[in-house]
């Protein structure tokens, strides 16, 4: 029997949809930091990443692009986000630009009013430590209109639409 169609599952299903470049920062696509270890590292997923476009991978160490038979590539820029952003246009053929993550990264990209959309998920869960989001971000939600949603596994979606200027 399949899985039941839940909202989870039907956020999940369109996460791909009109997407042609991923933005997102290097450790979201690896557990290195400085210069690059020689050490075959592909990312996280293996020979199989998930996004089927090319990737751009924030990171102040240069390196070649990495590119898989399932149409990802990685592209490993030292950019500022105004930057990132053109360059992943140019990769993205006239689709969206999906910005991935860490939160070191949205927070740059939402500091530099780059976001037009976001769908932010909250797991409630207390972790203890890890990168502050909205660190620095004061008034941010001031851009945007927020609706939010609760599923019944615990998850709380929210969607940030910016709110245009008439």
């Amino acid at each position: 029997m399949d899985a039941p169609i839940t909202l989870d599952r039907a956020l999940t299903a369109t996460w791909g949809q009109g997407i042609g470049a991923e933005i997102m920062g290097r450790r979201k696509f690896g557990p290195q930091s400085g210069a690059w270890p020689d050490d075959g590292w592909r990312g996280w997923w293996g020979e199989e990443p998930p996004f089927r476009t090319p990737v751009v991978v924030l990171t102040h160490h240069a390196r070649e692009p990495l590119h898989f038979d399932n149409g990802t590539s990685f592209h490993f820029l030292d950019a500022t986000p105004e930057e990132a952003l053109a360059h992943a246009r140019d990769l993205a053929g006239g689709k969206d630009i999906r910005l991935g993550g860490g939160p070191s990264t949205i927070r740059q990209f939402l500091a530099a009013d780059l976001v037009d959309f976001m769908h932010l998920v909250t797991v409630p869960v207390t972790l203890g430590a890890g990168v502050l989001l909205w660190e620095g971000l004061d008034g941010i939600q001031d851009r945007f209109t927020i609706e939010s949603a609760s599923s019944a596994s615990g998850l709380t979606h929210q969607f940030w639409n910016r709110v245009t200027q008439a």
